[in-house]
């Protein structure tokens, strides 16, 4: 018997469970375009009044475009008191999640300030004229340049990132013969730890705080503690600052040091995202069947989380009969996620083996997040057409990891039509590249006015840094 004869049985029975689960398997409910305040006209979807087709035919494809109506949406409910009488939390964006100028700008001038984990990041938030006030470093790893400036500059804060950075950081402070507010980032036991904090476990944070403080140059003021992962559920927020606020009290019996900020760091999920669990993506790729959606109503939302975290540390002070700290967030995806999405333009369809594939002109290359989280994919210029084509929509990299999503049920699609990846305004931008492929140009859509923040990548620009010729000719 033939190696293709034992295949082909295979292939019939896949073929067969496909068109059993297509038929009658339940089907995830999807996300519709009303979520992202997306109008439809006729076929099209608009972002506040503008086409997203003709979006991408003025001004290029792929396309990033930020909706400034969301961003400043989200930005105000973030920086809203949570009640009547009560102090609203302070707001710094963190750089890494959409390092865009144009979007930074928007979000400083809201009153939102910087969160910067590195040299580059500080001096553009400088660039963009954020006072140093307005600025919290973190990261693991500070420069002794960019250390150097902040202690200068009189930054609002600088988070000790680990015990071994204490000394290094007090010792250019001295240098500088200028104390330096800072605050210690400790690690709770949930979502990221590594390299990432000092751990309360074993003491190691009490350590980090009790050397901190002895160092005369450094004026402890605050306590940093970053979940990492998804916050998605009043539970996780819960846990993630119940343990905050217990160390809180062992800071206050053990050392007599009460924070005078209490930095939460980020870590809000966007509602209509989250992470792939490996049985999605199994059955999504083997079966076709569709990825599960998130239910963004059951999703903590901004409002939410401002109220609870506030009510939960205004009660903890009550028992401590201390004042309030202030309250910073740093928030990145919930901020920025659902306030952009990516145009990509199919450039070809290919059928082998009764599959069809989507070739499109943006991949891992602009969306690599796609692979592991969940991100609605809308067809911008077929809505309302019926979605009764399965499809494997790639990019246009030489590789077969250069798959955005493995089987998603959509309009017949033609070369020159639009998909929309959406809640991209988180880590679409900042893990974008180059490989073969320009980056794609950024815009802002404000109600009716349509603003250009990043032109499309050159040839040129790709090799700017780079000796074309050899020397002496």
């Amino acid at each position: 018997m033939g190696l293709s004869s034992v295949k082909r049985p295979k292939q019939q029975t896949k073929a067969l469970l496909r068109r059993v689960v297509g038929a009658y398997a339940a089907r995830e409910p999807r996300l519709g375009p009303e979520r992202w305040g997306l109008e439809v006209r006729g076929n099209e979807l608009l972002l506040e009044g503008n086409s997203l087709h003709r979006l991408e035919q003025e001004y290029g494809s792929p396309l990033q475009v930020v909706a400034a109506q969301k961003l400043r949406s989200n930005a105000r409910t973030f920086l809203t008191p949570p009640e009547a009488g009560s102090s609203a939390c302070e707001v710094y964006y963190s750089y890494k999640t959409n390092p865009v100028p144009g979007v930074l700008r928007f979000l400083h001038e809201m009153g939102v300030g910087a969160e910067v984990i590195s040299h580059y990041e500080f001096w553009l938030a400088r660039k963009l004229g954020v006072a140093p006030e307005r600025i919290v470093y973190n990261g693991p790893a500070k420069s002794d340049e960019s250390i150097r400036e902040a202690v200068r500059l009189g930054i609002q804060t600088l988070n000790l990132n680990h015990q071994e950075e204490i000394a290094r950081v007090a010792r250019i402070a001295q240098e500088e013969q200028k104390k330096l507010r800072v605050g210690v980032r400790i690690s709770v036991g949930q979502g990221w730890e590594a390299q990432f904090g000092s751990p309360i476990a074993r003491g190691q944070a009490l350590a980090a705080f009790r050397e901190a403080v002895q160092a005369p140059w450094l004026d402890v003021v605050g306590l940093h503690a970053h979940r990492g992962g998804m916050i998605l559920s009043e539970a996780e927020l819960t846990a993630f600052v119940d343990a905050v606020l217990d160390f809180v009290a062992t800071l206050r019996s053990e050392l007599g040091l009460s924070p005078q900020v209490l930095n939460f760091g980020g870590s809000l999920g966007t509602p209509t995202v989250k992470p792939l669990s490996p049985l999605d993506q199994r059955l999504n790729r083997t079966l076709h069947r569709d990825l599960s959606a998130p239910d963004p109503d059951a999703a903590l939302s901004i409002e939410r989380y401002v109220a609870l975290l506030s009510k939960l540390v205004r009660a903890r002070y009550a028992t401590f009969g201390a004042p309030l700290p202030r309250i910073f967030l740093e928030p990145g995806r919930s901020l920025t996620g659902n306030a952009q999405l990516l145009l990509t333009s199919v450039l070809s369809i290919k059928r082998s083996d009764g599959d069809a594939y989507a070739i499109m002109d943006a991949g891992i290359n602009h969306a690599e997040s796609v692979r592991s989280e969940y991100h609605q994919v809308l067809a911008a210029n077929h809505w309302g057409e019926p979605a009764d084509q399965t499809y494997t929509v790639v990019g246009p990299i030489c590789s077969p990891g250069d798959t955005l999503y493995r089987a998603v049920r959509l309009p017949r699609l033609e070369p020159g039509d639009t998909l929309a990846i959406m809640d991209s305004g988180a880590y679409f931008v900042p893990f974008s590249t180059s490989f073969s492929f320009p980056r794609p140009a950024i815009v802002m859509t404000d109600g009716g006015d349509v603003s250009s923040l990043r032109r499309r990548e050159t040839f040129d620009d790709i090799v700017c840094c780079d000796q074309l010729r050899a020397e002496g000719s």
